[in-house]
This record gives C-alpha cells, sequence and structure tokens, in this order.
C-alpha cells in the first residue's frame, strides 16, 4: 500500500481525487506560500494500491497545475515524487535519487522548506 498528501490547490484536475482512497482531510494556512500559491491549503491524505501504483502516479502528475507544486508518495520502501509532467522513483534511503528530486523541485522555484519530505 502507498500512501501520499495532496494540495487540493494544486491540482488541475480535480477528477483524480474520484480515483484516490481519502483518508483525513484538513485545512492549513500557509506563512511560507510561494508567490502565486494561496494561503489556505486543503490538504488530503490517501492511499493507492500497489496493483495501481504506476499508472495513478501518472495520471496524478498530469493533474497538477502549472507552477511550484509537487507531491509525495510512499510505500515502506519506494518514493514517488510527482512535479507537473516529472515523476521520481526511488527506494527510500537512496540519497542520489532523492537529491534529483529536490534539485527539480528548486528549479521550478519550490521553496527550501516545502522540500522537506519524510522518508
Amino acid at each position: 500500500m502507498f500512501h501520499g498528501l495532496l494540495i487540493k490547490e494544486s491540482l488541475r484536475d480535480q477528477s483524480i481525487l474520484n480515483s484516490l482512497k481519502i483518508i483525513k482531510e484538513e485545512t492549513w494556512d500557509i506563512d511560507d506560500a510561494s508567490p502565486g500559491q494561496p494561503k489556505v491549503w486543503n490538504v488530503a491524505w490517501f492511499e493507492i494500491a500497489d496493483e495501481v501504483i504506476d499508472q495513478t502516479v501518472e495520471k496524478l502528475s498530469q493533474s497538477l497545475d502549472d507552477g511550484k507544486w509537487f507531491l509525495e508518495v510512499s510505500s515502506d520502501h519506494l518514493m514517488y515524487i510527482i512535479y507537473k509532467d516529472k515523476v521520481f522513483k526511488y527506494q527510500k534511503g537512496y540519497l542520489a535519487g532523492r537529491k534529483l528530486a529536490e534539485d527539480y523541485g528548486r528549479s521550478l522555484g519550490i521553496p527550501e522548506e516545502q522540500l522537506d519530505w519524510k522518508e
């Protein structure tokens, strides 16, 4: 089973939410939002079955809006860092894989404090 967190405001196409098992939702006030990002985020935690992870990750990537957005999806051993039209997949603890995903986020202008996903 894979778990993830997404910000609903990051989605260009929210129909992707229909294919996810949402397990929790919250609203966050954001102090470190990037220019162009809203100051309030509606956040959803979700699960994805192993059997459909690759196609669901691809759909998530296609559903993201332009701009400084990404989401993370992980299992016990794997990480997916998902940007619009770009996905990084690596084994947890593999620093070179993480660095590639972080560097790509930096190239998009995502603030350093937002590139803090847990492994």
